[in-house]
C-alpha cells in the first residue's frame, strides 16, 4: 500500500490523472505510458543512486 502523504507519491498519482483527464488516456493507456516511462528512466535512476550511495560513503 502506498503512503498517499508522502509527496512524491501524491506526484505519480497527479500525472497520472492528469493522463486520464486531461489527455484523455483510458487507465490502460496511462499505465502503458508509465511502463515506458519506467523503461526510459531506469538506467538514469540506476545511476542516480549510485552515486548517492557512493557519496554517502
Amino acid at each position: 500500500m502506498i503512503d498517499i502523504n508522502n509527496h512524491h507519491n501524491q506526484l505519480i498519482v497527479a500525472a497520472l490523472a492528469g493522463m486520464v483527464e486531461d489527455e484523455g488516456l483510458t487507465p490502460r493507456e496511462a499505465f502503458i505510458r508509465l511502463d515506458e516511462i519506467k523503461k526510459d528512466t531506469y538506467s538514469a535512476l540506476m545511476e542516480i543512486h549510485s552515486e548517492t550511495k557512493e557519496a554517502k560513503r
